[in-house]
Order: structure tokens, then sequence, then C-alpha cells
């Protein structure tokens, strides 16, 4: 079976995925949230292990609409 090559990328850590949704959304967002993000049942983003590196996909990450939390009072 052939492998198909991925290019490196396309595929950007926790810490760099959290960077690009704050600058994006313009409040911070943590490394922790995109972890969740890849966990989450519907429409998760996609992941892939790099040398002991949980690594994320950039197009997956630059299509997720964050919504601000309301204050409850």
């Amino acid at each position: 079976m052939v492998k198909k090559i991925q290019a490196l990328a396309d595929w950007i850590s926790a810490h760099d995925s959290a960077q690009l949704l704050s600058l994006k959304h313009e409040r911070p967002i943590s490394a922790k949230y995109i972890r969740t993000l890849a966990k989450r049942k519907k429409n998760p983003v996609r992941t892939q292990e790099m040398s002991n590196r949980l690594l994320y996909n950039r197009d997956d990450l630059e299509q997720i609409i964050i919504k601000q939390k309301t204050p409850t009072a």
C-alpha cells in the first residue's frame, strides 16, 4: 500500500493553533481549548501524531467559528 505524502505546513502544534485562532478572533484562546476541539464528537479537528507530539490540521482550524460566551447574571 502506498503512503500518501502530506506537507508538514498543513499541520501545526497546539500552541501555534491557539495563536492562529487568537489572532483570528481577537481574544485569547488556550492550547487546552485546541485539544478540546480535537476530541469533540461533532466535526472534530483532524490530528496527526508526529514523534510524540500531536499536530492539528490548519484547514480545519481556519474553518472553526468560536462563539464568545455571553455573561450570565
